[in-house]
């Protein structure tokens, strides 16, 4: 009898973009909820174990409420209590998650040229997903 293996292949069915700045993570969240004109709630933090470290990675978390037909949004830190989330993107402070469909098929772009306007705000990169080492920790 043979066995199947099954093979999974994650889809990254989402935009992402980095952003560079020093403010604090609910700070970024307030701009972003004034920029998209919506609010940012904190979510429960993302927890990632890695063998590197001794204790739980802890990622803050803030999501869009889900009004004005937004896409799903959510603004991440990518600086933990125990190192960071995208270890080759340390000069990347925070990560937006777009999960879009055709509806929202430029937004990214949209967004990334309102944010380059803020003060708050260093730099903005958009991202391919897909390119990242450790791309599996933005899927939750």
């Amino acid at each position: 009898m043979k066995i199947k293996k099954l093979k999974y292949k994650p889809e990254y069915n989402f935009k992402l973009i980095g952003i560079s700045s020093a403010e604090d993570d609910y700070k970024l969240s307030w701009k972003l909820g004034q920029v998209l004109k919506t609010e940012f709630v904190r979510a429960r933090p993302l927890q990632i174990i890695d063998p590197k470290y001794t204790d739980y990675q802890m990622f803050s978390v803030f999501e869009s409420d889900g009004n004005n037909n937004l896409p799903d949004i959510r603004l991440i830190t990518n600086k933990g209590n125990e190192g960071f989330l995208i270890e080759e993107l340390k000069n990347i402070d925070f990560f937006i998650i777009i999960h879009y469909d055709e509806l929202t098929e430029n937004f990214d772009q949209k967004l990334m040229s309102k944010l380059k306007n803020e003060a708050e705000i260093t730099a903005v990169f958009p991202l391919d997903p897909s390119r990242l080492k450790s791309k599996e920790k933005l899927l939750f």
